[in-house]
């Protein structure tokens, strides 16, 4: 099997000098061969900045790297080793030329985004010569750089140790782990175990559960089959992944039938389930619409004694949330909010993401009033809802506004939260707004409303302005009214009947017949058909002839 570093033709010590145990105690340095790069020239070049100098002015003695001037091209080579020979010629008798080092600038980023402990430990080092490394001292930096996150130099390192041990394995797979490389990370693994280099738990479990990610569940289980022969018990940790890679395939029978397997035998080697084996499995029938199974197994881990997570219930709130059932979410979500989050006996405290579940559910469903309520709850508890579902909670507040009354206090609270928020409301919510806001008594509001729906360029809808309207018209506002008309016309829309009407009712109720007759002439000129014989009809009609005529400009 080809090794996945260059030196991998090189003969190892006897097994029991290179276990992971051994790690801190060696201190015997392992000799270099020829051509083979230092420990500097695998940190990748990073721009210049101040910190970066002056960490460069600590380093100016730095038996790794020289320091080259500007005019230097930096050298970065995954293998330092020239191909160049001297005049001599090919067959190995002519004297091998290394290219240059690093500059110690290259790893000096690198070196900074260490804990301060690490730090030290690689500046010391970096400040020795290669021949004094010890594979202890290659584990150090090894290690460091797969803590701080840069796997790809970890890696590059780890292909250029001359005699890696266990830990370097047990280092370098799960830095591949970690990349989400398990082909490679297997291989590795095989090969530290063809090596006689004994892997840990942790180490068989990463190779588990980065191919279960990746749904090789299959692979997996072998590697589950190799870590039982090589005398490591599995915990259950790796039984985890197991699961959650048998439910990522859909293979949600086997998952459960492993959970039961390992509720039964709990009291031999193989380890007791826990919390999460359960929220696994109950969230691969969550995600599949198969709710009422995942809450038996809900059960089952509450009759074991165990206490669910957050995660399980918000995977049981989007199980039901998705089959169509938000009520029932939203009973869950109450219950949640009920409990003092503390006692184990008591579901935990909803977060952001159970209500996240839940309120958007309940308004697709146009459960108003419980998305209210969920929404209260949300509030008090310190979350803010996104701004999608406040628009679409403002837009079904202001429809209950047509039945009840009360529900605009409500309305207007979400609609002005929606704007604070610097998200701002859709055409339909600010024309849902203005309609609760007439329907509702508030008519100056509604009509500044409108006054900022056109001024954003909104479309207005018809039965926006025609409530407004007949708001303005029913508190005897004949030209506010007319400049609503107005506005409409002037924005290229042609108001409807509904709206002529209710203007030249009032017009004739107050006996202002030559604005009555310019109104309907607007009409008749738009197309729009209006019933003057039934404003002639009314009795309310009262001659106003002191009343200043209108400006109907536009309209006409």
């Amino acid at each position: 099997m080809a090794s996945l570093y260059h030196n991998s033709s090189l003969p190892l010590s006897s097994p029991h000098h290179f276990t992971a145990s051994s790690h801190h105690g060696s201190s015997a340095a392992v000799p270099r061969p020829a051509g083979t790069p230092s420990i500097a020239c695998h940190c990748k070049p990073t721009p210049r900045d101040h910190d970066a100098d002056d960490l460069l002015r600590a380093l100016q003695s730095n038996g790794n790297g020289i320091l080259h001037t500007e005019s230097t091209p930096p050298q970065f080579l995954a293998d330092s080793r020239s191909d160049d020979e001297d005049s001599g010629g090919g067959g190995g008798g002519g004297k091998r030329r290394h290219s240059s080092r690093l500059r110690a600038r290259d790893c000096a980023e690198r070196i900074m985004a260490l804990p301060a402990e690490e730090r030290v430990k690689v500046l010391d080092l970096l400040q020795r010569d290669d021949a004094a490394l010890t594979v202890s001292d290659y584990n150090d930096v090894l290690s460091a750089l797969a803590r701080a996150g840069d796997h790809a130099t970890a890696l590059a390192l780890f292909r250029a140790m001359p005699r890696p041990d266990a830990h370097s394995f047990a280092v370098a797979v799960r830095c591949l782990c970690l990349q989400g490389s398990p082909d490679e990370a297997k291989r590795l693994l095989d090969e530290m175990v063809g090596r006689g280099l004994a892997p840990g738990a942790s180490t068989f479990s990463a190779v588990v559960g980065c191919l279960c990610k990746r749904g090789r569940v299959s692979k997996a289980v072998a590697v589950l089959d190799a870590m039982r022969a090589a005398g490591c018990e599995p915990t259950i940790r790796t039984y985890n992944s197991l699961v959650g890679g048998l439910c990522y395939v859909g293979r949600l029978e086997e998952a459960r039938d492993l959970l039961h397997t390992l509720r039964k035998k709990n009291d031999g080697p193989q380890p007791a389930p826990d919390i999460y084996t359960y929220t696994i499995v109950l969230d691969g029938f969550c995600k599949v619409g198969r709710t009422e199974e995942a809450m038996a197994i809900f059960h089952d881990a509450v009759a074991a004694g165990l206490s669910p997570t957050i995660f399980t219930y918000n995977a049981l709130l989007n199980g039901h949330c998705k089959e169509g059932n938000p009520l029932r979410a939203y009973g869950l979500l109450m219950e949640m909010c009920s409990g003092n989050g503390n006692d184990t006996a008591s579901p935990p405290k909803p977060d952001k993401i159970s209500f996240g579940i839940v309120l958007p559910a309940l308004l697709r469903a146009g459960e108003v009033d419980a998305a209210w309520q969920t929404y209260r709850r949300m509030d008090r508890a310190g979350f803010e809802a996104d701004g999608r579902a406040l628009d679409t909670l403002a837009r079904g507040l202001c429809r209950r506004c047509a039945t009840d009354p009360s529900a605009l206090r409500d309305a207007r609270e979400v609609f002005a939260r929606l704007v604070a928020s610097g998200h701002e409301p859709v055409s339909y919510a600010h024309c849902l707004m203005a309609q609760a806001l007439a329907r509702g008594g508030e008519v100056d509001a509604a009509l500044a409303l409108l006054g900022d729906m056109a001024r954003k360029g909104y479309a207005l809808r018809k039965r926006a302005y025609t409530d407004v309207v007949r708001a303005l018209c029913g508190e005897a506002r004949v030209r506010d009214a007319v400049r609503v008309l107005a506005m409409v016309v002037a924005r290229g829309f042609v108001p409807g009947r509904n709206a002529f009407d209710a203007l030249l009712g009032e017009l004739v109720r107050q006996g202002r017949w030559h604005d009555a007759m310019a109104v309907y002439a607007a009409a008749v000129k738009r197309g729009v058909v209006v019933s003057w014989k039934q404003h002639l009809g009314s009795k309310e009609a009262r001659p106003t002839e002191e009343e200043k005529p209108l400006q109907l400009g536009v309209l006409q």
